[in-house]
């Protein structure tokens, strides 16, 4: 059987693709393949292996019941964006809509309580990730709790580590908040209430891919100290593990927003600025992710280099002992596929969690 023919057989169907899409592979002249169950891969943030390193404990939920549901992405090409996410990584949209009547935003339903954004950039605004979305059930409650914590609000002269005022988000209809953290990180705290379009897919979610969900953000901030004050103190995110570089110099801090889900913090530097560096998706199989993202006409992605619509092989993260995988999107946007292993320091977190 052919490859085409065979992967039609196994639920793909074909997509055509130019020679811009087959980056550094050889390819023979057939068809790509596109995937109807929903895959992603992410990019492993720094190659060094740790020396130090704090296990999980048993944790609990101070946060008001926060937990990681929605990273935004900006693109200057919507199209070939909506090409990617949809053709080569198979994810579901949710819903469409644009927010100004010239440019689009689309939600890709990973799970189903976990979206990704996809938003067009406007002009003069460069492609990257934008902002979370932390999902909770009273964002009037979770507000209280921030400014008896001290975060200040947000104003003309003060625009990190603060906060604005809740708001009915348009056209989605959500009740959410503004948190600008100290590295102006914009992270926004978000009820979905009846007739939000957010929770209307919520409501419809039909499990019908193969299980993925977002599991972690990583974020690169300018002042660690600083940083640590503000998620460990302010928004009372328990620490689930940490570890150090060989050199001793950088630390990495995994933040337990909810049970299920994660922030990871490393300070920024001179190649990586501030900002939202990267996020993990959760799912059983890498090993049989990879060589289907392969089909769809991936290129082999070469290390230390943001290579866009690439994937890399299979391996073994460390110290977080996680089985991962790399993938580059249109933009070179670093998405890193994640399968638990028994030792796994975010299993072993999740599990602990009370």
């Amino acid at each position: 059987m052919s490859r085409v023919r065979k992967g039609v057989a196994m639920g793909l169907r074909p997509i055509e693709v130019d020679e811009g899409q087959r980056q550094g592979r050889a390819v023979s002249p057939v068809l790509c393949l596109s995937f109807n169950g929903a895959l992603s891969t992410l990019f492993q943030f720094g190659l060094a292996i740790a020396v130090a390193l704090a296990p999980a404990t048993a944790q609990e939920s101070p946060n008001a019941g926060l937990s990681l549901s929605v990273v935004g992405i900006r693109t200057k090409d919507y199209a070939d964006s909506m090409n990617f996410y949809t053709k080569v990584m198979g994810f579901k949209p949710a819903f469409s809509f644009s927010p100004n009547g010239q440019t689009m935003n689309t939600y890709f339903q990973l799970s189903r309580d976990t979206f990704l954004e996809l938003q067009e950039a406007p002009a003069n605004t460069p492609s990257g990730f934008s902002h979370i979305h932390m999902k909770t059930e009273d964002v009037d409650a979770s507000l209280a709790r921030l400014r008896q914590a001290g975060v200040p609000n947000c104003t003309e002269t003060l625009n990190t580590g603060c906060l604005m005022d809740v708001r009915i988000a348009q056209p989605t209809k959500e009740k959410s908040a503004t948190i600008i953290d100290p590295s102006g990180i914009r992270i926004e705290p978000t009820q979905f209430i009846p007739g939000s379009l957010t929770r209307k897919a919520v409501d419809s979610w039909e499990n019908k891919n193969p299980p993925i969900r977002l599991l972690v953000v990583g974020i690169a901030v300018k002042d660690y100290p600083e940083s640590q004050k503000f998620y460990g103190g302010l928004m009372d995110f328990p620490v689930a593990f940490k570890f150090s570089s060989p050199d001793g110099q950088r630390t990495t801090t995994y933040y337990q927003i909810s049970r299920d889900t994660f922030l990871e913090m490393q300070p920024s530097t001179a190649e990586v600025p501030p900002g939202i560096t990267h996020v993990h998706m959760l799912t059983d199989d890498v090993n049989a992710a990879v060589p289907r993202l392969r089909q769809s006409c991936l290129g082999t992605a070469t290390p230390n280099k943001a290579s866009p619509k690439t994937v890399s092989e299979p391996g073994i993260a460390q110290p977080s002992h996680v089985k991962n995988a790399n993938v580059f999107d249109a933009n070179g946007l670093r998405l890193e596929l994640n399968e638990w292993l028994p030792d796994s320091l975010t299993k072993k977190a999740v599990e602990s969690w009370k």
